[in-house]
């Protein structure tokens, strides 16, 4: 008997499916999201440990960060043995909204990645507050370098819209798998009083 392909106009979906069977297919690029660190006292730093080797790309993403002080925002990532505190190296660039001018940023041993504030101030002030998304690759590999992609939209001290965005890595003759993050005013006397930090796995 031969096969006869119908096709339908359309599907109601006022009505009530039920679907039996197993979905296959690429899910590549969804974001799981880890957990969510939420500050809701000073602090100086927050972390993620025990980071394994479920994904191969790792995201944090910050909402409504806001420091007590002026200061800058960074990270840096280790092992349980400490965080690798010298090797970031990052080029990039700044700029705030009250004029055009693009800074250029760059940095071959810094003992963090910082990703405000190289040029201008930012914390203090009322309301003064930044969002970030960063982006960590390789993290667990034992060969290539960790590399990071940032973006940070930020108030800076005269009340300004301010942006970076920089990419970078960790230097490592022998690269080893890190499986902890850590961000805020790493070195500096400024805390974070609110923000939600989130990190996410990213599938591939």
């Amino acid at each position: 008997m031969p096969f006869t392909l119908l096709k339908p106009d359309g599907i109601d979906l006022s009505q009530t499916f039920a679907f039996t069977g197993t979905v296959t297919g690429d899910n590549g690029g969804a974001w799981n999201k880890i957990s969510t660190n939420t500050i809701s006292s000073a602090v100086n730093t927050v972390e993620w440990t025990g980071i394994d080797d479920t994904y191969k790309v790792y995201v944090v993403v910050c909402n409504n960060m806001q420091l007590n002080a002026d200061g800058g925002v960074g990270f840096r990532v280790g092992t349980s043995s400490g965080y690798s505190d010298s090797g970031y190296r990052y080029t990039g660039f700044e700029s705030v909204g009250n004029t055009t001018a693009i800074n250029g940023v760059g940095n071959q041993s810094a003992n963090r990645f910082s990703i405000t504030g190289n040029h201008y101030n930012f914390g203090g002030n009322t309301n003064e507050s930044a969002n970030l998304v960063t982006w960590f690759y390789n993290l667990r590999g034992t060969s290539g370098h960790k590399t990071f992609v940032t973006h940070t939209a930020f108030t800076e001290g005269g009340d300004n819209h301010a942006q970076s965005v920089m990419t970078g890595r960790l230097y490592e003759v022998s690269p080893t798998a890190k499986d902890r993050i850590q961000f805020g005013n790493i070195g500096g006397g400024a805390n974070m009083d609110i923000g939600d930090f989130t990190l996410y796995g990213v599938l591939q």
